[in-house]
């Protein structure tokens, strides 16, 4: 659950955070043209992917107090989760 991974260090991780980040908190969405998110999200609804991915979190939250989960929402994660860009296609 890091910010950033280089990629020549370990391009598996820095990918899955690159998409992670984008998916879950809309990070970054200009990193990929508009027209491939686009069709990507139409291909692949989002179907309330934030709403049960911050419930996890949540859940986790409460059962491990001191764990990355329950910092993550500590510090905003419901919010940059509901502000995520890509729930703002096909809506």
């Amino acid at each position: 659950m890091g910010d950033e991974v280089d990629v020549a260090m370990d391009p598996e991780a820095h990918l899955l955070v690159f998409s992670t980040s984008l998916d879950i908190s809309g990070r970054r969405p200009d990193a990929l043209p508009a027209d491939f998110r686009t069709e990507v999200l139409a291909r692949h609804p989002r179907l309330g992917l934030g709403e049960e991915f911050l419930a996890c979190f949540r859940d986790q939250a409460e059962r491990k107090p001191d764990s990355s989960a329950a910092a993550a929402v500590r510090q905003g994660i419901a919010g940059r989760i509901s502000a995520n860009p890509l729930d703002a296609y096909g809506a």
